[in-house]
């Protein structure tokens, strides 16, 4: 499921207007701080805002498989899709901006792995400030494993917390809810219909 400012499930934006910052501004400032959270990355929020009709990411959560047997493993993971111009963070956002965060709840016997980075590409932000992150389209994903010997489950819910912070003259903190359903087969699975979004997945 897509998910765009327009969307049910866009959780958040902020603006600041006439020097000032606004409540939402404050709100979601919290929920995004990081250790990385500099003076710089500041001054690029202060930079300017968009309006929530304007929100230029996308953000879907898909598996590379149409199914899993238990005991077996898939990957899962987030395709992004930004308008041109436009770039979210890295993992190492460089010296300002911040990390794309991606926070999984699956039930138990399912476990998920670490979150797997693509190399990053280089951006230089207003003021001169070398950062690094994606543009265009990409998938942060993690494998997901079913550890039960039997099919206890006949299907996976799968839910991801995702926050981003994408940049261009201007900064727009989004944030969405994710869910996907995993069928369990005792069949091998098939590739899904995203499989080959993954090939350029660590």
């Amino acid at each position: 499921m897509g998910v765009t400012a327009n969307g049910v499930r866009h959780l958040s934006t902020c603006r600041l207007a006439s020097g000032k910052v606004s409540d939402t501004f404050c709100h979601g400032a919290v929920a995004f701080r990081q250790s990385r959270l500099t003076l710089l990355t500041l001054f690029l929020l202060a930079s300017g805002f968009a309006a929530p009709d304007e929100h230029p990411v996308t953000a879907e959560l898909i598996a590379e498989h149409a199914s899993i047997q238990a005991g077996s493993s898939t990957r899962v993971g987030v395709h992004f899709e930004l308008e041109e111009g436009w770039h979210i963070y890295a993992k190492d956002p460089g010296e300002a901006g911040l990390p794309t965060q991606i926070t999984w709840s699956v039930p138990t016997g399912v476990s998920v792995g670490d979150l797997q980075w693509p190399a990053p590409q280089h951006f230089i932000d207003p003021g001169d400030i070398k950062t690094f992150g994606y543009s265009g389209a990409l998938v942060l994903g993690s494998l997901l494993t079913y550890h039960t010997g039997r099919a206890a489950y006949a299907e996976i819910p799968i839910q991801a917390q995702v926050k981003w912070l994408a940049c261009k003259e201007l900064c727009i903190p989004g944030a969405a809810t994710l869910s996907l359903t995993l069928p369990v087969s005792s069949s091998p699975p098939v590739p899904s219909t995203h499989a080959e979004l993954f090939e350029h997945t660590p």
